[in-house]
């Protein structure tokens, strides 16, 4: 499994998402609502789990870590949440497989570009984060919230 952050100009996402598909089991999110590689990797662990334990809601490991990157119960709720759109200039990419990540950016034309994975206020709010929890925690402890609703996701199901 592979975790990288990078930019790369917009463009229809469906287009994007066709090529992504013919590469390998991949996972290709809007950066601006991610938080940091913590918040990646912990979603892919607890998809990962949830496959091994039967408890999944999606068919394969790739949609089953979108629901939990979103903290979403519901597949269209998770990919409205994390999924790329047609303005998406700054992606996380997340390789299931054995490919190898260069080759994954070549083929969707992205530049690496780890930076863009960095938690952020504006990125936790735009997850939905509110400025009551906000304040609730230390600033540098703050991405830890969106790390709380990715465990969430188990309790919802």
């Amino acid at each position: 499994m592979h975790i990288l952050g990078a930019t790369g100009p917009a463009r229809d996402p469906d287009s994007r998402l066709a090529v992504a598909r013919t590469l390998d089991e991949i996972q290709l999110l809007d950066a601006r609502r991610v938080c940091g590689c913590d918040h990646l990797l912990a979603a892919y662990e607890h998809a990962q789990r949830a496959m091994r334990e039967g408890t999944n809601l999606a068919k394969t490991l790739a949609v089953e870590f979108v629901l939990y990157a979103a903290g979403e119960r519901q597949i269209s709720d998770a990919i409205r949440k994390v999924g790329i759109r047609d303005d998406t200039e700054e992606f996380a990419l997340v390789t299931f497989g054995g490919l190898q990540p260069d080759e994954v950016l070549r083929a969707l034309d992205l530049s690496r570009d780890d930076r863009v994975l960095e938690p952020s206020r504006q990125k936790l709010r735009a997850f939905g984060i509110t400025e009551l929890e906000l304040t609730s925690v230390p600033l540098d402890r703050a991405s830890d919230l969106v790390l709380e609703r990715v465990a969430l996701v188990d309790l919802f199901k």
